[in-house]
């Protein structure tokens, strides 16, 4: 019996023992930084190494708070992140409508739909941008096939197209994903549900709204809500393609507590910004995470 006592007390803190490392991890590298951009952040500090050396102050969380070019990137975040949604959204369900069928060639299809999900940020970024050029890009060469185009924009250089020609990018880049999830959705939809639908005589539209959308409801709620999350924190095409311009067009929120704390050396307002990105963050996860949870228990 003495064996078993023994083996009973190391399976009682062999898992406590091996979650010690990660928990380490974490606090090193998740709960002291943002413990001290916090303490930064109630500081007066212009430099990031000197925060722990000034008196507590809420000055620049007020500052913050009325600086209308925050609030330009607060607004440009969303219409971003908002941008990116819909067309990542309505393209998948689309693509994945399409995939869903038997055609030939179908698996081929499948992988170039998925390519763009495949091919890094940075890579994504630079050929865009050769693609938006107003002299030789592919893009304004398209649209002048057109017999209605008489001109074409400067996408990355007028305020008016800077924010869309960004959103267009990252809706190329995570529309994979969504067609990845809700074609894994349509396939746990019935096929008697359509046929049974089409004995009825619903139409091709009535059997999408009264079939298709209702069996994939949960599957675009995790969509919807892990495309804002990522979107809210994409850094890379704005920087990369505008930095932030033309005229604060495409100065999202993560692109400007960048430079207000690397190009200006503000540290405090920086990392004040960052706590409001922080708590945008979180309500946006804790939302992911209840709707989650809820459809366990459906």
């Amino acid at each position: 019996m003495r064996p078993t006592v023994i083996a009973d007390k190391q399976d009682r803190w062999l898992p406590a023992a091996m979650l010690v490392p990660l928990l380490v991890g974490i606090a090193v590298l998740v709960i002291a930084p943002l413990a001290w951009g916090l303490r930064i952040s109630l500081t007066d500090s212009k430099m990031i190494g000197l925060g722990f050396r000034d008196g507590l102050t809420f000055k620049n969380y007020g500052s913050v708070l009325t600086d209308p070019d925050t609030w330009n990137a607060v607004w440009v975040t969303i219409v971003f992140s908002g941008g990116t949604v819909v067309g990542s959204v309505l393209l998948g369900i689309a693509a994945a409508l399409v995939l869903d069928r038997e055609f030939f060639g179908r698996g081929l299809v499948r992988v170039m739909v998925i390519l763009p999900w495949a091919v890094p940020h940075v890579v994504a970024a630079l050929v865009w941008q050769w693609m938006y050029n107003p002299d030789f890009g592919i893009v304004n060469y398209g649209l002048l096939l057109l017999p209605w185009v008489e001109s074409t924009p400067k996408w990355l250089s007028d305020p008016q197209y800077a924010l869309l020609a960004i959103i267009l990018v990252n809706v190329w880049k995570t529309y994979p994903f969504a067609v990845l999830l809700l074609l894994a959705g349509l396939q746990t939809i019935s096929d008697d549900l359509y046929e049974a639908s089409a004995i009825d005589g619903a139409g091709p539209m009535r059997r999408f709204f009264d079939i298709t959308v209702p069996g994939l409801r949960r599957v675009l709620a995790i969509v919807v809500l892990l495309l804002l999350i990522w979107s809210f924190g994409n850094f890379v095409f704005i920087f990369l393609m505008t930095q932030g311009g033309p005229a604060g067009a495409t100065n999202a929120l993560v692109v400007h507590i960048y430079f207000e704390a690397f190009r200006f050396f503000r540290a405090g307002s920086a990392f004040a910004m960052g706590s409001l990105l922080l708590a945008m963050s979180i309500i946006l996860t804790s939302i992911y995470i209840m709707v989650s949870r809820g459809q366990e228990h459906d």
